[in-house]
């Protein structure tokens, strides 16, 4: 599988137009964290396209700031918006309440990545057609089932159709990017779960069309 500058670019500037879309669709305040999602992960995807380009300048590591804020979308960032975003958005008291206990491990893991990215930058090289961002992580395995945990399941808890099967392909790509592209397993699941994020849209479009809750009828 190859990916380059070109692709991430095309990527991102699709994502910028889905996600203007979708951000224009929102009626409720509480609901635009999660029309965001498309917009933040396009904000991503055009990074890694500088990164491309400056690794293929004849630099053996992109600059510093390019790859570990690139870091901070993965590390940080995700974790944190994610959980809150479903929060926001769900009704179910319930799924809120797993969600908003969700959240709390990835504020942990969001802090564990700020004290790890000042102690040792992220740095970036080109590896088998992807990019592998080169951070040294303890304790991995509970690292990513914490990130699993933030990241991906709130998508699966949520009430809503589009999300869950948003949620669904973000997971499946997780484990697919985990366990076969596992040196570069940060580039590759961001850029697919980049391209599910696509499917909130048609999440907006469909409240927009069929409300969740309906008036009785006299």
């Amino acid at each position: 599988m190859c990916f380059s500058a070109e692709i991430s670019f095309i990527v991102g500037g699709t994502l910028l137009a889905t996600g203007t879309a979708t951000i224009r669709k929102v009626i409720h305040g509480k609901d635009l964290p999660l029309a965001m999602i498309p917009f933040i992960f396009a904000i991503q995807q055009l990074i890694e396209g500088m990164i491309w380009l400056s690794l293929a300048d004849d630099t053996p590591q992109s600059p510093h700031w390019l790859s570990n804020t690139y870091g901070i979308f993965v590390g940080v960032i995700w974790p944190l918006f994610a959980p809150f975003a479903i929060y926001c958005t769900e009704t179910n008291r319930l799924r809120r309440k797993i969600v908003a206990t969700i959240g709390l491990a990835g504020i942990v893991l969001a802090a564990y990545t700020i004290i790890g990215i000042i102690a040792q930058p992220v740095t970036a090289e080109i590896v088998n057609h992807s990019i592998h961002y080169e951070h040294d992580v303890k304790a991995q395995q509970f690292v990513i089932v914490l990130y699993l945990l933030a990241t991906c399941v709130p998508f699966m808890l949520t009430s809503y159709k589009h999300l869950y099967i948003a949620g669904f392909i973000i997971t499946s790509g997780f484990f697919v990017a985990y366990f076969t592209f596992q040196q570069t397993f940060a580039s590759v699941w961001c850029f697919f779960a980049a391209i599910a994020s696509s499917l909130i849209y048609f999440h907006f479009v469909h409240r927009i069309k069929e409300p969740l809750l309906s008036l009785p009828s006299r």
